[in-house]
């Protein structure tokens, strides 16, 4: 029996009264469509396990391992661990549970989705440009794993010796003991493992400085080409194809990361390393410094307002759990930060032990520190050839997961963008790729890792914090904070509570804003473990930064100008109401799904279909009742 529209609801039909009437023509149509057709044209997951470690590989990445234990030593060990930590609960959690929600109600990637918000769409543009940005030098980091990887199938470890060929055979030490006696025997601050001059000498070659970038190194540019064409394999039928490779990529890393803490663990001084990665320094917790490093490594890991999270949610069937991914993920790549720094901190502190000097001189803090302090940690196992084959495989593929995710998420937002590139997604790729790697090539030059250096503080750091602020900004003010709940207890049938409420409207914009406020304030220049970058290469790391950040206000001035004469208001009418209103920015919300859900309330309400497709499209109220 048909039930009798209540006023309410007709006085919110007469106020759009064009869009009832496109959709009451849709409804006539799509009512008899069968109940079996995707919900999402653009395919999804093959299964929730599928999605969940995806996102664990795009989160637990290269950066647990390489970047959270050398900002932490750079930072003062515990000094760094506290800002981390109060940054993932006030803004990290929260938004990483945003974008979630976000990209899976709308079924589109991060540019599409912005039509919700017009005024709003340089935000989606800064994501794919800074996910490119980041694609570029993260695979430049895959080649370094790659190098080791290839040099660790040989009988000798190359660091395992002090080869003549590399080492200055001064100061070059793999066993400490070995050299007490020696005539080389020195000040214990002035000798450097094998493992530090294998990788400054060898692998990098490096120059005194980024003004002397010297000449590509071939061993590494056939590493980084090797490594972007493994990504574009991976990525031939989009997530089919990786979606299948994270049930390995994802898990594996575990075994090798707590089979080298236990290993860490068991020496002589390692506890002393773990103390200093714990305690923190009251001094650097007031260097504003800090909490920005500490602010952007947590997006960095968490890989949030990079578009990634947004565009394989958008994969998913529409009333996913995306609340307990987003919760599993988070704690999960935390620890796995938490668990990384326990293994480098407890062989600094062995090492330490072993030189009779302070954790701080042990080595120089800086990008390397993971490709110096594992090497030298794995040649203490036994069958150390092994261990380290199955590290650095380890590495490769902690960086592929989230590399798949950073390149993907540019193809997903340009082919949803635009009908070409989606018809040539296949060329997309591969002429992507193609790019991507001419671009990274002056990272593997002698002076590349100064490069590397500069986009990952700039490109990847600094850019990704005043992102998270407009996204955040746009979705609780301008999209609407009210309006977000609603889709999010529509999809899920859980409202969000205050907690959620509170860090997506006022906290998180608001710290992130104050530290990068302060930050720019009190900014110092860039540092390459001793070396001080020169003025002008500050200049172009700002230059980095505003090609991802300038299109959030560009975009709103293109939209101003196409609009005249429109106010400000009615350049967000596109939101107002609800957004179940717009089928053109919300491909999830599909007339097929309408349907479907109606169907499913309908049963469970025993009510009218009809009733249930008008009310759930016209009004989208939380509670057909």
């Amino acid at each position: 029996m048909e039930r009798e529209i209540p006023e309410e609801v007709r006085r919110r039909r007469l106020s759009y009264k064009k869009r009832d009437s496109f959709y009451h023509q849709s409804w006539e149509s799509s009512i008899r469509r069968p109940s079996h057709v995707s919900p999402n044209p653009r395919g999804n997951w093959g299964s929730k396990w599928e999605f969940l470690l995806s996102c664990v590989g795009l989160s637990v990445g290269i950066g647990n391992v390489w970047r959270f234990p050398y900002l932490a030593y750079q930072n003062g060990g515990g000094a760094f661990l506290i800002p981390y930590l109060v940054m993932l609960i006030l803004a990290g959690k929260p938004i990483y549970f945003m974008e979630l929600a976000f990209g899976q109600f709308a079924g589109v990637g991060p540019l599409a989705i912005w039509n919700c918000v017009p005024i709003a769409k340089g935000v989606g543009w800064a994501m794919v440009t800074v996910s490119l940005i980041v694609c570029i030098y993260y695979n430049v980091i895959m080649s370094y794993t790659m190098h080791y990887f290839v040099s660790s199938l040989s009988s000798v470890l190359p660091w395992s010796v002090c080869d003549p060929a590399w080492a200055d055979m001064s100061t070059c030490f793999v066993d400490i003991a070995d050299y007490t006696n020696s005539s080389r025997a020195s000040n214990g601050t002035e000798l450097q493992p094998a493992s530090q001059q294998y990788w400054e000498r060898y692998v990098l070659n490096i120059s005194p400085g980024i003004e002397e970038m010297g000449t590509v190194k071939w061993d590494l540019a056939l590493c980084l080409l090797a490594s972007w064409v493994i990504v574009v394999l991976c990525l031939v039928k989009g997530i089919k194809t990786s979606g299948k490779v994270v049930y390995f990529a994802a898990t594996f890393p575990y075994v090798i990361l707590l089979t080298l803490l236990v290993t860490g663990l068991l020496q002589k001084g390692a506890m002393k390393g773990v103390l200093f990665f714990v305690t923190p320094s009251f001094e650097k917790l007031l260097d504003i410094n800090v909490w920005r490093a500490a602010a952007g490594q947590m997006f960095f890991s968490l890989s949030v307002s990079m578009g990634g999270l947004i565009m394989y949610s958008s994969y998913n069937d529409f009333q996913n759990n995306v609340y307990r991914d987003a919760m599993v993920v988070s704690v999960l790549d935390t620890a796995t930060s938490i668990i990384s720094g326990m293994v480098i901190f407890s062989i600094l502190g062995a090492k330490a032990e072993e030189l009779n000097i302070p954790i701080d001189d042990v080595v120089k803090d800086g990008p390397g520190l993971a490709f110096i302090a594992y090497p030298e940690a794995l040649l203490r196992l036994p069958f150390p050839q092994l261990w380290t084959v199955l590290f650095f495989l380890m590495l490769f593929i902690l960086g592929l997961d989230s590399e798949f995710a950073l390149l993907e998420n540019a193809l997903t937002s340009l082919s949803d963008e635009f009908d070409f590139f989606r018809r040539n997604k296949l060329a997309l790729t591969i002429l992507s790729a193609l790019v991507c790697y001419l671009l990274g090539l002056p990272c593997v030059m002698n002076g590349g890792a100064y490069l590397l250096t500069l986009m990952d503080a700039y490109g990847g750091g600094t850019a990704i914090i005043f992102i998270a602020i407009a996204e955040c900004g746009a979705i609780a003010y301008l999209y609407g904070l009210g309006k977000f709940c609603d889709d999010i207890e529509f999809m899920l049938n859980v409202r969000p509570g205050w907690y959620w409420k509170f860090t997506w409207a006022f906290c998180a914009p608001c710290i992130l804003l104050f530290i990068f406020v302060l930050a720019l304030i009190e900014h110092k220049p860039l540092k390459y473990e001793d070396y001080d970058y020169p003025d002008w290469a500050d200049a172009v790391g700002w230059g980095l930064t505003l090609i991802s950040v300038i299109n959030i206000p560009l975009w709103a001035i293109v939209t101003v100008i196409r609009m005249p004469g429109e106010n400000f208001r009615e350049l967000n009418d596109i939101a107002d109401g609800h957004a179940l209103y717009n089928f053109r920015w919300s491909g999830n919300l599909s007339i097929c799904w309408f349907t479907e859900a109606a169907m499913k309330v309908a049963e469970m309400k025993k009510i009218s279909q009809t009733w249930c497709l008008f009310k759930l499209a016209l009004v989208g109220f939380r509670q057909v009742s």
